[in-house]
């Protein structure tokens, strides 16, 4: 009999009144869509009609498979050759443009897992993203780690992705350098979404969670920034990108979600909180009188202060039962500016490296991340912030040989990781072991 798929708590919760449905915003808007009209521009004797049925056939299934996939690998155990022969791809690949990153939050594993301030080489860039292409990738994210406004690349990325038919083009970004030049070149390129972070409804939440690590960052520059880019897509008449703007709910501004609401409203497509993941910054993200309610139930409950918890929008505690598979390894592939790809968004020191897309990795080593440690020690400058570090630790180390996107998503080494979530050894895969993630938990509501 099959296994029937867990319920999975979403840390990301939307604060917009109707939250905004990406589906059928941009199945109604694909006529747009940069990959439909290049594929139109390649084979202008297709029917119009049909290849627009087909390109938003394709979106919804990408969108629908980003959950249903991992919930059917666990059901039916799927791992292996069998991936292949149903010609199961990564849904995404996050491309790390940029390891570097302007900002020093105190939130980010930044500041103890030393991350090389470094660039991905443009040949890179073409070589993975014409491969996801070929292999008929939906979505390409171009960042990971870093920050990818500080590529100057990043536009004609973009359109080269649209170009070879990637469907979801999309962006993290802190839009502190985000200029009116930056805006419209964006646009122009045909990103799908922008998901700002931003964290804080004031100017002095937000400038405390989100300091500069080489000069001044301010709360009224970037609020401006935002604004400025609905101001500009509007007057280009552009539908895309689409923007999201997410804040991390911490102690200092669970009490903000409504002025960060009133903020974004008018000016970002949907706005959202998220759960606030522990990674070394050690901030409080429960009021005093709840950690003391907190504490009460794991004394009546017996279980150990160290059980996993986690606070939603509305104040609602929730403890975890145990873990469950992680659907990551089913849906997306890292690629880290050395062309070292990783499995999990959260492996920030790629200390699970699943294979090797470029000689930059092999060659280099570790010898990128001491630098980074070096500076740190040193005080060199951007670092004044980021003191306490360690260099990553790691678990696996692959064969030094440079594979491809294909080869590495069927490779060994990630489905051995695969086995193990489906079996319910996760504990057993190092990098997973204690994993922050809210997803890889099977939440109950605690009573308080």
């Amino acid at each position: 009999m099959s296994q029937k798929p867990p319920d999975r708590a979403r840390a990301i919760q939307s604060k917009t009144k109707k939250a905004f449905d990406r589906i059928a915003h941009m199945t109604a808007h694909m006529a747009e869509n940069r990959a439909f009209l290049a594929h139109l521009q390649r084979e202008p004797q297709t029917s119009f009609a049909e290849t627009l049925k087909r390109f938003q056939a394709r979106f919804a299934a990408y969108r629908r498979n980003w959950h249903d996939i991992p919930a059917r690998a666990l059901r039916e155990k799927l791992h292996g050759s069998i991936l292949k022969q149903e010609g199961i791809v990564p849904l995404s690949v996050d491309l790390e443009l940029s390891a570097i990153c302007d900002l020093a939050c105190p939130f980010c594993y930044r500041q103890h897992i030393a991350t090389p301030d470094k660039l991905m080489k443009k040949s890179l860039v073409n070589t993975v993203i014409d491969q996801a292409a070929a292999m008929g990738v939906p979505a390409i994210k171009f960042n990971w780690r870093g920050e990818p406004l500080l590529h100057p690349y990043l536009p004609q990325a973009i359109s080269r992705a649209k170009q070879a038919g990637i469907l979801d083009t999309i962006i993290n970004t802190n839009a502190v350098t985000l200029t009116e030049k930056k805006s419209r070149a964006l646009i122009e390129s045909g990103l799908d979404l922008m998901i700002y972070s931003f964290d804080g409804g004031a100017a002095s939440s937000y400038e405390g969670m989100r300091p500069g690590r080489f000069r001044t960052n301010t709360f009224q520059a970037v609020y401006a920034n935002i604004r400025r880019f609905a101001e500009i897509r509007a007057e280009m008449g552009a539908e895309f990108p689409r923007t999201r703007i997410q804040m991390l709910l911490t102690t200092e501004t669970f009490s903000e979600q409504e002025s960060f609401s009133r903020l974004f409203s008018d000016c970002v497509d949907d706005v959202s909180v998220k759960a606030y993941t522990e990674r070394g910054g050690c901030l409080a993200d429960l009021d005093e009188a709840s950690r003391r309610k907190l504490k009460e139930f794991f004394q009546d409950t017996k279980l150990p202060d160290s059980t996993p918890y986690w606070r939603d929008m509305d104040g609602n505690l929730f403890v975890s039962k145990n873990r469950i598979p992680c659907e990551q390894p089913y849906q997306r592939i890292m690629v880290g500016y050395d062309g070292r790809a990783a499995m999990c968004c959260y492996d920030w020191g790629c200390e699970h490296p699943i294979g090797y897309l470029s000689e930059r990795a092999i060659k280099n080593g570790e010898a990128d991340y001491q630098a980074a440690l070096k500076a740190s020690k040193n005080g060199a400058k951007g670092y004044e912030l980021i003191k306490d570090l360690r260099l990553p630790h790691p678990h696996i180390t692959p064969p030094p040989v440079v594979q491809s996107l294909e080869e590495i998503w069927h490779g060994e080494i990630i489905n051995k990781v695969r086995k193990k979530h489906l079996d319910g050894d996760i504990e057993a895969v190092m990098v997973c072991r204690m994993c922050p993630f809210k997803e890889t938990y099977n939440w109950q509501k605690v009573k308080l």
